[in-house]
C-alpha cells in the first residue's frame, strides 16, 4: 500500500460516524463460534466490526488497518459498547511484521494483496491455528451492484487456497450472496518444518 491508500481510506472514513451497531461477517461467526477463545489477528480491520465481535466473545484481538481515522472510529465504537481486549494497530500490511506464531486465529475480509498477505498470515498463525478469509472473486465484476474499480483486487476461481500452501484447507467455497460474490476459506496452519 502507499500513502495515497492511507489518504483514500482516511477520506472515506472521515465522512462516517462510529458504527452504532456491531455486525460481524457471517463467515467469521460460522467459523469462529465453535473455536475456544484465544488470540486473534484481524488484518485490514476497517471499522472493527469483526474485532469487536471477537472481543465480545472472549478473544484478545490485535486489529490492524492502514487508516488511523477508521481505527479511531472502531475504538470509539468498542468503548461505547464497553468492549475491551482489542489493540488497534495502525500499519501498512506491505510492511507489517506480526508476532511470530502468536495467533490462534487470523482473519481477513474484503482485502487482497497477493504480494504480502500470505506471508503475514503464515508468520502470525500458531501451528494448528485457523485462518478465516473472505474476499471478492472475478464474478463480482459481473454484478450490477459491483463497486470494485481494480481487477487486481478480485480472486480467480480456486485461487484463495493456493495462496496458503502451508495451510490445510478445512472448508473452501465460492458463493454468490445477496450483496457480493466471494471466495470463503477456513484453513488450518500446518506444523512447522522439523
Amino acid at each position: 500500500m502507499t500513502e495515497s491508500d492511507r489518504q483514500r481510506w482516511d477520506a472515506k472514513y472521515a465522512l462516517r460516524d462510529a458504527p452504532t451497531e456491531i455486525v460481524a461477517d457471517d463467515w467469521l461467526v460460522e467459523c469462529a463460534t465453535p473455536l475456544p477463545a484465544g488470540r486473534a489477528l484481524d488484518l485490514a480491520c476497517g471499522l472493527g466490526h469483526n474485532a469487536i465481535w471477537l472481543a465480545e466473545h472472549g478473544w484478545t484481538v490485535d486489529a490492524v488497518d492502514i487508516s488511523p481515522v477508521g481505527l479511531e472510529l472502531a475504538d470509539k465504537r468498542a468503548k461505547q459498547a464497553h468492549v475491551s481486549g482489542i489493540r488497534w494497530i495502525e500499519a501498512d500490511l506491505d510492511t507489517f511484521q506480526p508476532e511470530s506464531a502468536a495467533y490462534d486465529l487470523v482473519l481477513v475480509f474484503r482485502f487482497l494483496d497477493r504480494r504480502s498477505i500470505a506471508s503475514v498470515v503464515q508468520a502470525a498463525l500458531k501451528p494448528g491455528g485457523r485462518l478465516v478469509y473472505e474476499t471478492f472473486t472475478t464474478a463480482q465484476l459481473e454484478r450490477d451492484d459491483d463497486h470494485i474499480q481494480n481487477q487486481n483486487y478480485v480472486l480467480y476461481p480456486g485461487e484463495l487456497p493456493e495462496m496458503f500452501p502451508g495451510s490445510e484447507t478445512v472448508v473452501y467455497r465460492e458463493e454468490t450472496l445477496g450483496d457480493r460474490t466471494v471466495a470463503r476459506l477456513l484453513a488450518s496452519q500446518g506444523e512447522p518444518d522439523a
